[in-house]
């Protein structure tokens, strides 16, 4: 029997071979049109049952060489989100009653897992009464959905911590986290592993009555869960796992909690009820605001990784040549080097160089370390850095990416002397923050071949690459920078150059209103906990400390310059300049840092002095007013002047490039959720008050007068 996605073959000795492969897809995904076929061929297995039955064991397997199944459609659980939530109820009770005619099957069923095992396709693999996972490195399984504001629907919130034990199965639940083969097996996710090459043939032998390699755990983990487990045991781990819980969130995303409320309540409940009530939190959660924000940003993320039609990059990187071995350059070499290019890392300075190969061997030996790389692996990939200073050793780049002092004559010097030495087509990609890429390009031998990439520090941390498109930047070669930065696992931001790009364009401002609060008399201390109880990883005064105010300094500089007196340096700026204060770095900042820990310790001083304001006491409400809006009404500035288009994307670049409240949906998601009219009222007042950093965007004005979302 074959359909497009499922294939149902019959094996000697009775063994169903249920093989799955989306056609035009990388990847496996849950949809209707899945089910459907699903569906069909669990019909055909059931009508062999019988007086004449032939099926003796079922092996369901992929036909993608690494993934199993991604997880479900992106674009159905979007469409689900504006449906009713009956409809949505619906929806999950038909996948799991589809699962649950896996497990009725009266014979061994096996789940072949090799590759990523996410969401609803380990939901199908836990409906089977074995699993076996590949011990590839690309083998992954998890249920990430409390990430996206829900939680598995599909019968995995009530048996993976039945599987695996309560303890193990709420933290995989609640923290999305994902496990490898082997963890797997000693978790009892898996009953067995087995190389790739090997996997369907051992499934099929399970299938066929063979008895799987279980781990078997220590005793003394098996009396810790039993312990749990208990009726005493779980209201111990309710109130422990709660408080974690709200200390993870800060009561933000409601999803993991009410995923251990389910859990506890459902766990000595029968099955059919307690699925019941997995459909109805579920159905309940997937429409809150919470849940269609981290939807949408995963529907963003997805559409980030699309390449434009009919582009591909003319040139093919093979080596990689990083200008400048300071903290970002070696942080971009040793990524491109990880990811598998060849890299030539040049400085001016051999001090310097030393300095940043010591800190690329740290970072791959912390890898081994957390056993990412094995040690030949990580030798192998350090070794194909080389160090130099000079010039010549670039000859064979394919793509040089720059990191050098943020100058625009020493960037044009230093495009100048590599178009001496590479004689062939090469593009040249610049890290800068701030410096325009119009002007860059145009000193170029070939301006079609410069384009903007850039990384936010720490590399091997930071998700995004802004990629800016120069006037003159070829498609080819945008497209270049893009594949390139999806290669080192980055999410890309395609971005047309202005001052600051996106991201230091729309938090330009909010630093500036978090320099005029402290001036105004408002505490560093409720100026950050405003921001972090908003939402933000860190205030933002702790947050330019951890930037570096040197770096604070120069775009604020380059902002005003660029856009007038309404981003004007305050007072505050000089004094940093004059008193050479770095943050965090360099021991001292808006805050002192102790020399031992680098734990905070106190206001500064010197800034304490330079505030001759009286103290001022401001509602956490006002405080976020002065700080968030200026964001909002930047952020429309940039749709409104071109230098992106798509709301989503400058979402995606605010959620990724400075951790802006996923929760939210990003800047302008959080604009939505206000209101666009209300954002309006709000800016015109504080306009009044607080000066033109406030005044409406256009763009705003004439969606509050229409009474329009900048997503819509």
């Amino acid at each position: 029997m074959t359909n497009k996605i499922v294939t149902l073959n019959m094996l000697p000795g009775g063994i169903a071979h249920v093989v799955i492969n989306t056609p035009d897809s990388k990847l496996n995904v849950l949809s209707q049109a899945f089910f459907s076929e699903f569906n069909a061929v669990l019909s055909d297995l059931e009508a062999r049952q019988g007086i004449y039955a032939d099926v003796k064991g079922l092996v369901i397997s992929s036909g993608k060489d690494d993934n199993f199944f991604a997880g479900a459609d992106v674009k159905e659980i979007r469409f689900l989100q504006s449906q009713p939530s009956k409809q949505i109820y619906d929806a999950t009770m038909n996948g799991r009653n589809c699962f649950n005619r896996i497990t009725a099957l009266p014979y061994p069923t096996v789940a072949a897992i090799n590759g990523t095992c996410l969401g609803g396709g380990l939901e199908l693999s836990l409906a089977c009464k074995y699993r076996i996972a590949s011990t590839s490195p690309k083998t992954s399984l998890g249920l990430p959905e409390t990430q996206l504001g829900f939680l598995p629907g599909w019968g995995g919130t009530i048996r993976l911590p039945k599987l695996i034990g309560l303890q193990q199965g709420f933290q995989m639940i609640s923290t999305g986290s994902r496990v490898d083969g082997l963890k797997a097996w000693r978790l009892g996710l898996v009953d067995e592993t087995a190389v790739p090459t090997d996997l369907v043939k051992r499934a099929v032998e399970i299938a066929s009555g063979a008895k799987p390699k279980r781990f078997q755990k220590p005793f003394k983990q098996r009396m810790i869960d039993a312990g749990i487990e208990t009726k005493a045991g779980r209201a111990v781990f309710a109130n422990m796992a709660t408080k974690m819980v709200l200390a993870q969130t800060k009561g933000k995303y409601p999803a993991p909690l009410e995923a251990l409320k389910l859990i506890l309540k459902t766990w000595n409940m029968p099955q059919e009820k307690a699925f019941e009530m997995e459909s109805l939190i579920f159905s309940r959660l997937a429409v809150t605001s919470v849940s269609r924000a981290l939807v949408g940003i995963l529907f963003a993320e997805t559409e980030s990784k699309r390449m434009p039609e009919g582009i591909k990059p003319a040139i093919k990187v093979g080596t990689v040549g990083v200008l400048g071995a300071g903290v970002m350059g070696a942080g971009i070499a040793q990524a491109a080097a990880y990811s598998g290019y060849a890299v030539v890392l040049k400085d001016i300075d051999q001090a310097a160089l030393d300095k940043g190969m010591a800190g690329i061997k740290a970072l791959f030996d912390g890898l081994v370390e957390k056993r990412k790389l094995s040690q030949v692996e990580a030798d192998m990939k350090y070794g194909a850095i080389k160090a130099t200073v000079n010039y010549a050793d670039m000859s064979d780049c394919d793509l040089v990416i720059e990191a050098v002092v943020e100058k625009m004559v020493v960037k044009k010097a230093v495009l100048a002397e590599l178009e001496k030495v590479i004689t062939k087509p090469f593009v040249f990609a610049s890290n800068t923050s701030s410096l325009s890429m119009d002007e860059m390009a145009k000193a170029a031998r070939v301006p079609a071949n410069v384009v903007g990439l850039h990384f936010f520090n720490p590399v091997h941390k930071m998700k995004l690459v802004e990629v800016v498109k120069a006037e003159d930047s070829s498609a080819e070669t945008v497209a270049l920078a893009k594949a390139f930065g999806m290669r080192l696992g980055k999410t890309t931001v395609v971005t047309n150059d202005g001052p600051g790009f996106v991201v230091n364009r729309v938090l330009s401002p909010y630093m500036k209103e978090a320099f005029t609060l402290l001036l105004e008399g408002v505490s560093a201390d409720d100026i950050d906990k405003a921001a972090t109880k908003f939402g933000m990883p860190m205030g933002p005064i702790a947050l330019m400390d951890e930037v570096g105010l040197d770096i604070v300094a120069h775009v604020i500089d380059v902002m005003h310059a660029a856009l007038g007196e309404r981003l004007a340096p305050p007072a505050m700026i000089a004094m940093i300049k004059s008193t050479k204060l770095l943050g965090k770095k360099g021991g001292k900042g808006l805050y002192l840092y102790d020399p031992k820990t680098g734990r905070r310790a106190g206001i500064n001083p010197d800034i304490a002095a330079a505030i001759t304001a009286s103290p001022k006491i401001m509602t956490v409400g006002a405080i976020q007013d002065r700080l968030f809006l200026p964001m909002v009404n930047e952020a429309a500035l940039c749709l409104q002047e071109g230098i992106i288009t798509d709301p989503s994307q400058l979402d995606l670049a605010m959620i990724f490039g400075t951790g802006f409240a996923p929760f939210l949906g990003g800047v302008l998601g959080y604009a939505d959720q206000v209101g666009v009219r209300t954002i309006h009222q709000k800016l015109q007042y504080l306009s009044q008050v607080a000066g033109d950093n406030y005044k409406p965007a256009q763009l705003i004005v004439d969606k509050a007068k229409r009474g329009e979302a900048f997503y819509s």
